[in-house]
């Protein structure tokens, strides 16, 4: 039902919900950027200068635990800012959305130009 949601339902997600671990869009999403990761992993040197240096169960527990540091941080400013725009009904287009406008319009809205800021420092 188009009332349950402000921006009416999300297509090819569980149940139309703009949080779900059910995402046809999603999972597509998940599977291109483990490709593309694997892919910089392969490629960059650094990646195997301290692959070779370090003893292999240091560099197996190392190399989890930095992925998983690094997968906490764009999960979570997606999901905060992606449903606190969805809350506060910015006014932001879906090519706003998709060039990844939302986290600067919504510390822009809650923070004024020292959200801008913070931000671009981010980044």
């Amino acid at each position: 039902d188009d009332a349950t949601y402000a921006c009416g339902p999300v297509p090819n997600n569980n149940s139309g919900s703009y949080l779900t671990m059910l995402s046809a869009d999603g999972l597509m999403f998940g599977i291109i950027n483990i490709v593309g990761n694997f892919g910089t992993v392969f490629v960059d040197q650094s990646y195997w200068q301290s692959a070779i240096a370090a003893k292999p169960t240091s560099a197996s527990k190392g190399y989890l635990l930095g992925g998983l540091c690094w997968f906490a941080i764009p999960f979570s400013l997606a999901t905060s800012l992606g449903l606190a725009s969805t809350a506060l009904m910015l006014p932001i287009t879906a090519g706003e959305a998709g060039s990844g406008l939302v986290p600067p319009a919504v510390a822009t809205h809650l923070l004024g130009d020292v959200g801008s800021i913070l931000i671009l420092t981010m980044l």
